[in-house]
């Protein structure tokens, strides 16, 4: 399986335009026999075809066909963390296909009905513990909260607000608690771009997510300074800082909440990132 994609992917980027309608044909086959065999060379695959065929309006019907099958499909495989855990690869894959999608065919991914259930399938799976698929995740989302400053992005801002901001608020807790600990120290970085990216782009909307998530952390874990230096720096973003002259108080708060294996812990039961569901 894996040798007939890598195949085919050589012939869609050699060929190109060239493939003419056998692309069509080709996409079909990658639907059915993905929702048969459940492999991630599939979704690599479709992430090659998006990159040349994305912008090809005689190849929208086949494409917009394609996205919703394979993230219709991967929706209901990754419907928990354990899920994702299992299959690490098609976590990885398929947030590199959405990413694709963003940058290539914006037009037919954020309008469609399946925009909203991968947002959701991205929330449960953002503290997966493998490297790849959680980059694969944080980096989608930064995309969406970046989407003001891609390629013809600015106009499906409001479809993307539709879908953001009712999750909002989840997605800060989880994003906070994947800083402090949900996730390995070697992710900080990714995990820190991302919150600011969400920052700059929801402004003071996203620093009071941030403040209701931080409040949950108790005194004895973090102090009043901390969660208020914490908290300006989001906001700095907010107000269009240097995202990189913004790290260190967000750094200082991680290093807090990983001092030792006790404050880990009453920090992530507050935080609870496995629950997407939670009163704050």
């Amino acid at each position: 399986m894996e040798s007939l994609c890598r195949a085919c992917k050589y012939a869609v980027r050699t060929s190109g335009r060239l493939m003419g309608v056998t692309i069509g044909a080709m996409l079909e086959e990658i639907q059915g026999l993905y929702q048969q065999h459940h492999q991630p060379c599939f979704l690599y695959l479709s992430s090659e075809v998006i990159k040349i065929f994305g912008s090809d309006p005689s190849c929208a019907n086949y494409l917009k066909s394609l996205i919703e099958a394979l993230f219709m499909h991967t929706t209901r495989i990754l419907t928990n963390i354990q899920e994702f855990t299992a299959r690490p690869d098609i976590a990885d894959d398929c947030f590199l296909l959405a990413s694709r999608c963003i940058r290539y065919c914006p037009q037919l991914f954020i309008p469609s009905p399946v925009f909203p259930s991968i947002v959701d399938c991205s929330m449960i799976g953002i503290t997966i513990q493998h490297r790849e698929a959680s980059n694969s995740i944080l980096t989608f989302l930064s995309d969406i909260f970046d989407l003001a400053n891609s390629n013809k992005g600015e106009q499906y801002l409001p479809i993307r607000d539709s879908v953001i901001i009712p999750r909002g608020a989840v997605i800060t807790r989880i994003l906070i608690a994947a800083l402090t600990g949900a996730l390995p120290s070697s992710r900080l970085e990714t995990v820190t771009y991302t919150l600011l990216t969400l920052s700059r782009s929801y402004g003071a909307q996203a620093v009071e997510w941030a403040k209701k998530s931080v409040s949950l952390i108790p005194l004895t874990a973090v102090t009043e300074i901390e969660r208020s230096r914490f908290l300006k720096a989001l906001s700095d973003a907010a107000s269009g800082g240097d995202i990189n002259a913004l790290a260190v108080p967000i750094d200082e708060l991680s290093d807090v909440c990983r001092r030792n294996r006790t404050v880990q812990e009453i920090v992530q039961g507050a935080l609870r990132p496995l629950e997407l569901n939670i009163t704050q």
